[in-house]
């Protein structure tokens, strides 16, 4: 009997608590209800689009790049016998960085060449004899070819040979070096990087706005992070005809400044591309933009209702957007509310 009691209670406790539970959302619904009929509109500001001067000037960053830089590789095999150039020093084209062990690829050239020369002895006297027909055209043709034979094996031991003496491809500093006495290297082995920085580059990426006011030649001032205080200048020479991933152009400045041996490559710097004219645009706040600034649109009010209205911009330094093509000056857009606004929706102005 006293189990059964305390079930009951325990029933009409539940019972309780859902019957409170239901009133509650009863409750929400007719005042959510209530809320929609009473508001017939939603209130937001409005901004007008204006005719506005903007300076085209635009900043852009980068990194400072040597005009030339490679990984040399042993294209033979052998352990390195003489080191004449260590990492930090200053090569010229065809100086000599490190030597390889030549001593059984001499032995196998001087053969050949011994071969070479006898086969080109053996070739002479087989024409001589040829012209008074004292042997066979085949016989002739059996020495020109051995004659061919030997020449072409003196050719690639005397390139195998020339690989054993490793010179700098390029003018510059050996940045990294990667043998010592003894090391025995195979070929594709890396055996030094060399940068040439005579001249620096610097490369930086500029939005399809920007690019169509950059062209080569022009001379620009850029600033190097790390030498706030320094003023140094560079000359566009190469601009990109294609866009990357993120459609930005490549711009490449040849630094000209007699100063510039300060800056390493790896450095970060900024170009400052400065135009003297001025341009009347059409401006609007870029807070008044709908969407994103791929597929941009505003809200325009007619009769008391927010239309969408697709537009092309390009964005400003000043938070701020060009309207390019979808409105004139004097169009009022919605400029503040928009989280509430779709198409369609009644809009009243504050």
């Amino acid at each position: 009997m006293k189990k059964l009691l305390i079930i009951a209670l325990l029933l009409v406790g539940v019972g309780a608590v859902a019957f409170t539970l239901y009133n509650n959302k009863q409750e929400m619904n007719e005042a959510a209800t209530l809320a929609m009929k009473s508001s017939e509109y939603i209130s937001v500001t409005v901004e007008k689009v204006e005719e506005k001067t903007v300076n085209r000037n635009f900043e852009a960053n980068g990194v400072f790049e040597p005009s030339q830089e490679l990984k040399l590789m042993s294209e033979t095999s052998g352990a390195i016998t003489k080191i004449q150039r260590r990492k930090g020093d200053y090569v010229r084209k065809g100086d000599l960085l490190v030597q390889i062990d030549d001593r059984l690829l001499r032995a196998d050239y001087t053969i050949a060449k011994l071969n070479r020369d006898q086969a080109e002895k053996d070739l002479k006297r087989f024409e001589n004899l040829a012209a008074t027909d004292a042997i066979t055209k085949k016989q002739l043709e059996e020495n020109e070819n051995a004659f061919k034979i030997a020449d072409a094996q003196l050719a690639a031991l005397k390139k195998r040979l020339d690989d054993t003496q490793v010179t700098a491809p390029i003018a510059g500093f050996i940045n990294e070096d990667y043998y010592e006495l003894g090391t025995l290297v195979s070929p594709g082995m890396p055996l030094a990087d060399i940068i040439n920085k005579n001249p620096l580059k610097l490369s930086v990426n500029v939005t399809e706005s920007e690019i169509a006011k950059v062209n080569k030649g022009d001379e620009v001032a850029v600033r190097v992070n790390a030498m706030s205080n320094e003023e140094f200048t560079g000359k566009v020479h190469f601009i990109s005809d294609k866009a990357d991933g993120s459609f930005k152009y490549q711009v490449e400045l040849i630094m000209n400044s007699k100063n510039q041996d300060q800056i390493k490559p790896g450095m970060f710097g900024t170009a400052q591309f400065k135009f003297s004219q001025e341009e009347k645009v059409l401006k609007i706040d870029r807070k008044s933009i709908a969407g994103s600034l791929k597929n941009p649109g505003v809200y325009l009010i007619k009769d008391g209702v927010a239309v969408y209205q697709s537009v092309k911009i390009n964005p400003l330094d000043d938070g701020s957007v060009e309207i390019l093509e979808g409105l004139k000056a004097g169009d009022e857009v919605i400029a503040s509310g928009l989280i509430n606004v779709k198409e369609g929706t009644k809009v009243k102005v504050q």
